[in-house]
């Protein structure tokens, strides 16, 4: 008996697996992303919530691959994010018409040859990490673009038809306007003919949240949220953070806790280290970087906020420079220095202030 599944990528948005799940959709493949490292921006938290869930996934890796090295490479990625999870499923490269057009692009031609060859050196490289190889085709590239005899890994067949062409096939996507419970809009239906890992995977107990996160590539706010059990708004609370769709990779999230009593929050601005920042207030940048979760002093983002302990100097003035102003007279008049002034507010040439713009004296 077949099992029902689906595919999706970022393309079908949010997903609520706990609806697909009901809907009795038995496994799913993600796709982890595509070409030189892009996570699609959707795959961690699809992947956490199946995980969660206890339904048994499996990844694709769009290529963009125009060599044997650059498609192993491309494997890499894939089971480098396969790492992070409990993956049962395969991982798959697919090899399409838009990987056919970039490689053209770049004045290489793929034929069977080399698509042959591509999809081999990733299947292999799959297998050789310690996960199950698979292929993806459609009925096109299956008769011109691959040699099945030099490809003895699972295919995923895609034909959209009442019977498939093919019977060599361990998994067929039938379908690309199915309809399930919540997904909004259309998306890929697949059968298996195949019970990879038993098909089952027993949802995980609550894991234990660790002390703090450093955001990855393609991570976002809500996705880190759902993987560690919490709250899009509680991680903005508790890291300063005022806009949930603006976070760097390298940054350190506190993931649980709550802001210290009696703490300014401060936004670094361009131009601002954590050194500077910490004279400012009256406090030592270790200070700073422990209780904001900063592992390198030296990553700080304009725009980020910091967490300022109490008992530090935050008596922070402003003025709104008048025509006429010269910053030296600024400085004259607030017991202040010119470079102490340029310092504070990133001007390079202190000839040059403009009327009505508010600046920073101390």
């Amino acid at each position: 008996m077949a099992l029902n599944g689906i595919d999706v990528s970022q393309y079908q948005g949010n997903v609520d697996w706990n609806q697909v799940k009901g809907a009795g959709i038995a496994f799913a493949m993600l796709r982890g992303g595509y070409g030189k490292n892009n996570v699609d921006p959707y795959f961690h938290q699809n992947a956490s919530a199946c995980q969660k869930l206890g339904i048994p996934f499996g990844i694709y890796w769009f290529s963009y691959a125009y060599n044997a090295q650059m498609a192993a490479q491309e494997a890499e990625y894939c089971a480098a994010l396969a790492k992070q999870y409990k993956v049962t499923w395969p991982l798959a490269y697919d090899l399409e018409y838009d990987t056919v057009r970039y490689a053209a692009q770049q004045g290489i031609t793929i034929g069977k040859a080399l698509a042959t060859t591509m999809t081999a050196a990733f299947c292999d490289k799959v297998k050789a990490s310690g996960y199950i190889p698979m292929y993806y085709s459609n009925l096109d590239y299956y008769r011109t673009m691959f040699d099945t005899e030099r490809l003895p890994y699972d295919l995923w067949f895609a034909q959209y038809a009442s019977a498939a062409s093919v019977s060599d096939m361990a998994m067929w996507q039938y379908t690309s306007t199915g309809s399930v419970p919540g997904i909004s809009g259309n998306c890929d239906r697949n059968y298996s003919y195949k019970d990879y890992g038993k098909g089952t995977v027993s949802p995980e107990p609550a894991p234990s949240v660790p002390d703090i996160y450093t955001v990855q590539s393609g991570d976002t706010l809500s996705g880190i949220a759902l993987r560690f059990g919490t709250t899009v708004s509680s991680l903005a609370k508790i890291n300063g953070i005022s806009d949930p769709d603006v976070i760097y990779p390298g940054q350190v999230l506190r993931l649980s806790g709550s802001p210290v009593s009696g703490q300014t929050i401060y936004t670094v601005k361009a131009g601002d280290t954590l050194s500077k920042i910490a004279a400012d207030f009256g406090t030592s940048y270790q200070t700073l970087a422990q209780l904001n979760g900063i592992l390198s002093p030296d990553l700080i983002y304009p725009g980020q906020k910091l967490s300022i302990p109490s008992g530090s100097s935050t008596s922070i003035s402003y003025y709104t420079i008048r025509p006429g102003d010269t910053l030296s007279g600024i400085a004259l008049r607030f017991g202040t220095t010119v470079s102490r002034l340029q310092s504070l507010n990133n001007i390079s040439d202190p000839d040059k202030i403009y009327a009505g713009t508010k600046i920073r004296i101390n």
